[in-house]
């Protein structure tokens, strides 16, 4: 059998992040176990399905060495798969050849229902939850989702997270890459590429973001009374412009989470929350995040390592 590929990435806050979906995945599972429902988990950047990281073991209380060694740890899909009851669908995505060769030899082990895409995250989930059995089929009713968004980088697009809410019946997981925003952001306006401004009104969905984080104020100021110019000066701080993208959020789901924060270095990089748009629900789906939420909020803050 070919060796399947390394995916490295991550550390201490990687496995809080998988910790707490796995466990809202439990939670969901036995919720909505006997309830007549046929159950999808969809993760839209799979990966390889498991991911290579360097642990340090050994030490006094092992009474060995401490060395660095390299350990293979189940990713969120293979995590996925070990939930009882398990999940009528598991739906995979991913760019890269190499890592939908390993999701397929992953799917070839596994004796449930397993369909894996190569192409743009959005693209392909946006095909999925358009056509049957989402849409224009006798059992649409019956589909229900726990969607799995961990982009790389600003990949997600707010128009993606639209359509996700319009199903009304996904709860939607999202990494929100609050670190990868801020440093799009200059302190001068001027200093916003088209790039960088596409970038950000994609992952907001509005041009908004401009009149919120930046304030016009004097440049130069002429002594002998000639005009005044005038800059665009980043006045948002990093807590203000995740406030704003909450409230995005907000504009089209009828439940956001409070985000888990995932720290590296004892900084915010990345917001971890649960979305949904099924109002019968939310009760119920409140419940298991919250419990979440609570659990993995103050792991985070202790473990943030590199």
């Amino acid at each position: 059998m070919q060796e399947r590929p390394k995916h490295e990435f991550g550390g201490p806050w990687t496995e809080i992040k998988l910790d707490a979906i796995s466990e809202y995945l439990d939670f969901y599972q036995n919720a909505l176990k006997n309830k007549g429902f046929e159950t999808w988990y969809v993760d839209a950047f799979a990966g390889t399905g498991e991911r290579h990281a360097k642990v340090t073991k050994g030490g006094i209380f092992d009474a060995a060495p401490i060395e660095e060694v390299e350990e293979v740890l189940a990713g969120s899909a293979k995590r996925a798969l070990a939930i009882l009851p398990p999940f009528s669908h598991y739906w995979f995505s991913e760019q890269r050849p190499t890592r939908v060769a390993a999701l397929e030899a992953l799917r070839s082990e596994a004796s449930t229902d397993i369909v894996v895409r190569r192409g743009d995250a959005n693209e392909q989930l946006r095909l999925l939850f358009s056509n049957p059995p989402w849409t224009d089929h006798p059992s649409s009713w019956k589909q229900r989702a726990v969607v799995f968004l961990d982009p790389y980088g600003m990949s997600v697009g707010f128009d993606t997270l639209k359509m996700l809410a319009e199903t009304q019946r996904a709860d939607v997981w999202y990494l929100f890459p609050r670190k990868a925003v801020i440093q799009q952001l200059a302190n001068k306006g001027s200093g916003i590429d088209e790039d960088k401004r596409a970038s950000l009104t994609r992952i907001f969905g509005c041009e908004d973001w401009v009149d919120r984080f930046y304030e016009a104020q004097p440049a130069q100021t002429d002594l002998f009374g000639g005009r005044v110019t005038f800059e665009s000066i980043r006045r948002a701080d990093g807590n203000e412009i995740a406030e704003f993208a909450r409230e995005r959020f907000g504009g089209i789901f009828a439940y956001v989470s409070d985000p888990i924060p995932l720290l590296i270095n004892g900084r915010d990089f990345f917001e971890l929350y649960c979305f949904s748009n099924n109002p019968p629900a939310i009760s119920l789906i409140k419940r298991g995040v919250d419990h979440v939420v609570r659990k993995y909020t103050p792991a985070s803050h202790r473990r943030s390592g590199p």
